[in-house]
């Protein structure tokens, strides 16, 4: 992170698989193999993406991480520690914001500080930190449906801070949100990892986010996925827009589509009943 040597690995992922079952018809069942043989490994304090085409599996991944999924086989390790559920040390962002509407702004972001049991008199202080951290001070007694879309983003990823986690999880985060607001927060994003020093996994359909956020980029093959490259992103930090133009990354940026598209082409090709088959109930 902003050019300081990253460390130990922080999360271990080691041959996960995730396979949905389908009863259909009695007798017979239907099981679509999500995730297959998928490896990967985070280390502590980088900012590491991953990338691949629709259907892949990658949403699946960062459930998985946020305990909200059980894979079917492997394990995935914290520090060390085998995760058998949701994690303290784990925090999620996702693409629909996911915000209380009958809760102003500032009460949303002390949902996080009530889950740590902060206390009410501090809760306010706290809250207003990271409303701060987030540039949207003068936007705490507002509701939800008052706010942009990149605002109300913004709000969940103050939140999502505020539980206090070590590992963000950010599950396409920007992906609904238009082109102009996209890049714009990207950036705050980058500013907010370096003043928080967090690790985080940055889940993208986007080969340009990706290079412009991370440290890494994982590239994922069709579903099943697994992980079939890790793209070094050695571009100075900190970074700005003017880097989008370099001719190192637009080297990177053909550097990551030379394994993907081959993926993309293949998912197009490929019909999705060969995904599943058949298996006696």
């Amino acid at each position: 992170m902003s050019g300081t040597p990253l460390s130990r690995d922080k999360i271990v992922a080691e041959h996960l698989g995730l396979t949905y079952v389908d009863q259909g018809t009695p007798g017979h069942a239907r099981s679509n193999a999500v995730l297959q043989d998928f490896s990967l490994s985070v280390r502590e304090g980088e900012f590491l993406s991953v990338l691949g085409p629709s259907g892949c599996g990658k949403s699946s991944f960062l459930n998985i991480l946020a305990g909200l999924v059980p894979q079917t086989k492997g394990d995935v390790r914290i520090d060390g520690q085998i995760l058998t559920g949701v994690s303290r040390k784990l925090g999620v962002v996702f693409q629909g914001y996911a915000l209380f509407p009958w809760r102003t702004v500032i009460e949303n972001i002390e949902i996080g500080l009530e889950i740590r049991d902060v206390k009410r008199a501090e809760r306010r202080a706290e809250a207003t930190r990271f409303l701060a951290l987030v540039g949207l001070q003068a936007y705490g007694n507002h509701y939800p449906h008052q706010l942009s879309g990149g605002m109300r983003q913004r709000v969940a990823i103050a939140r999502a801070l505020a539980y206090g986690p070590e590992v963000l999880l950010m599950d396409e985060p920007f992906g609904a949100l238009d082109a102009q607001t996209r890049e714009s927060l990207q950036s705050e994003l980058l500013g907010i990892w370096e003043k928080s020093a967090k690790t985080v996994v940055f889940i993208t359909h986007s080969i340009d986010e990706a290079i412009f956020l991370s440290d890494r980029v994982a590239i994922m093959t069709r579903g099943p996925g697994r992980v079939k490259e890790i793209i070094d992103i050695p571009l100075p930090r900190p970074r700005d827009d003017s880097v989008r133009n370099s001719t190192e990354f637009l080297a990177l940026r053909q550097r990551a589509w030379a394994p993907l598209k081959t993926e993309v082409a293949e998912a197009r090709d490929v019909p999705a009943q060969e995904q599943t088959r058949t298996v006696d109930a």
